[in-house]
């Protein structure tokens, strides 16, 4: 087959390859049914005149819940057209104006321009359009951490929250998605006063219900006949070893087109094995680094190839690209990720700081591009 038939044929074994999206909601949400009904009680408020409560999602990666709040907006957005509900992912807006634009689109259809219309204009039409059409508002931050590290997150919750003493009839919410659970701390800190949410954990999936929601995945994405519930199993054992479902979901694609590449109808444990190893054992920390500066992928890079470096020897191998503060800077990041941790000793009569990678040094060096082996 050459290469224009070969993109041209309809040959597949996956039946719907969205169902292994990021973004795919399921038509039904396993195992988080207690959750969802907590969510739905914090926010009726919201559909009774009322005021939404503000919520604290708090879960590792991976546990289901940006899944939940999307299953949850849409099921709101079916039964009432009294509440607007906006989900941010906030590692890709992670501003002022990104976080206005994105309700802006929720509600209008469109962003407003990036430049030549301030920031006031826009928030105004949104509160007056909550205002005039008697909605509230539920804007859903996910992995506000983000919105804290760029320091945007204080401004941001205040102009929400707070939307009523310049609009009165205006009734909005917040819900705060975190997988750290250190930065609960911080949270409470910067946001306290005008936060005050309620709380809703998400624990990760027993090994039990990983199988069972990969197995759902597998049977609404591929074919009959493609993936044994044997091999199910082994993503879902490979899967619980990270507490994360988007490693048994990113697995389950990856070796699909692996199959596909070798013209088989069905899935093999070596096709497993080798997509475990060339990609869905690095979803996590792709992630993570690919919101990194590039001082700071240097920096990590530099960790995994010396984990014994202190401070200090580490900024002066990072020449004139790091000064004190941009230093400092990236250090924070890089900690606030969850990609290092800090400690300190006493050297002599001083101190150093010492950094700990969170991930195996081999796979940083992996998933940096231009990493490369002394």
């Amino acid at each position: 087959m050459n290469i224009k038939d070969m993109l041209m044929s309809d040959e597949t074994i996956f039946r719907d390859e969205q169902v292994f999206n990021p973004n795919y909601l399921p038509d039904t949400l396993l195992y988080r049914d207690t959750e969802v009904q907590t969510l739905v009680s914090l926010l009726r408020p919201g559909l009774r005149g009322g005021k939404p409560h503000n919520t604290l999602v708090i879960g590792p990666p991976g546990t289901g819940k940006t899944t939940t709040v999307h299953f949850l907006f849409s099921e709101i957005a079916k039964a009432s057209d009294r509440m607007a509900t906006v989900h941010i992912n906030c590692k890709l807006s992670n501003t002022k104006f990104a976080v206005i634009s994105e309700i802006h689109k929720a509600l209008f259809g469109h962003r407003p321009p990036e430049t030549g219309v301030p920031y006031t204009r826009v928030y105004t039409k949104i509160m007056t359009h909550l205002e005039r059409k008697d909605m509230s508002l539920v804007v859903a931050l996910d992995d506000i951490d983000y919105l804290l590290e760029q320091k945007y997150a204080n401004d941001i919750m205040y102009d929400i929250l707070r939307a009523y003493e310049q609009f009165p009839k205006a009734r909005t919410g917040v819900i705060a998605m975190l997988s750290r659970e250190d930065f609960k701390a911080v949270l409470a800190t910067k946001l306290y006063s005008v936060f005050m949410p309620q709380e809703v954990s998400f624990a990760p999936y027993s090994l039990q219900e990983v199988y069972e929601i990969l197995l759902a995945r597998s049977k609404a994405g591929f074919f009959p006949g493609v993936i044994s519930p044997e091999l199910v199993e082994h993503v879902a054992s490979l899967t619980a070893a990270h507490g994360d479902l988007r490693v048994g979901i990113t697995l389950l694609s990856s070796s699909g087109i692996l199959a596909e590449s070798n013209a088989r109808r069905f899935i093999t444990r070596e096709d497993i094995d080798t997509a475990y190893e060339k990609k869905a054992r690095f979803v996590a920390l792709r992630e993570k680094t690919a919101a990194l500066l590039p001082l700071e992928r240097a920096i990590l890079r530099e960790l995994a190839r010396d984990p014994d470096v202190r401070s200090g020897p580490l900024r002066e191998r990072m020449g004139d690209a790091a000064n004190k503060k941009s230093f400092s800077q990236a250090m924070a990041k890089l900690e606030s990720y969850g990609l290092i941790d800090s400690s300190t000793i006493v050297v002599g009569r001083g101190r150093s700081r010492i950094f700990t990678l969170t991930f195996p040094a081999e796979d940083v060096l992996a998933v940096l591009p231009d990493a490369v082996t002394r």
